[in-house]
């Protein structure tokens, strides 16, 4: 769900908030996780909108349709704790994991590698680069 939600944000011109993701990103210089992703706040109300959009509100829900909270409980934790460290920080590369440099290669390359988490539906959908 996530996968095909970001592969229409670079595709359908409603999705361009998308944009202001791409042109934002960088590692974070600042020790632990920005106080307001506690919000799910994140750069700016552009990439905030973008992110409820494609993650948050279907996140969501899917775990209520399905009764699997945990899947949100756990997206929260990744949003607001660690995906500015560990999914923006062209350092890392902790492939199968698409954080690091699998997702910064998304940012310069906005063609491939579009999953979430896993590469399992770029493989699928052969969108992933390595």
């Amino acid at each position: 769900m996530i996968y095909v939600n970001h592969r229409l944000a670079h595709i359908v011109p409603f999705y361009k908030l998308h944009d202001e993701h791409h042109k934002l990103v960088a590692t974070s210089s600042e020790p632990g996780p920005n106080w307001k992703n506690w919000f799910l706040y994140l750069d700016n109300w552009k990439v905030t909108v973008d992110n409820w959009i494609i993650e948050v509100i279907p996140t969501l829900i899917f775990s209520y349709l399905t009764g699997y909270w945990f899947f949100s409980i756990f997206h929260y934790i990744w949003t607001a704790f660690l995906q500015e460290h560990l999914e923006h920080n062209n350092k890392l590369d902790l492939y199968p994991l698409t954080s690091g440099k699998w997702h910064m290669n998304h940012h310069t390359n906005y063609n491939c590698n579009y999953g979430l988490f896993i590469p399992l539906w770029d493989r699928l959908f052969r969108t992933e680069i390595r």
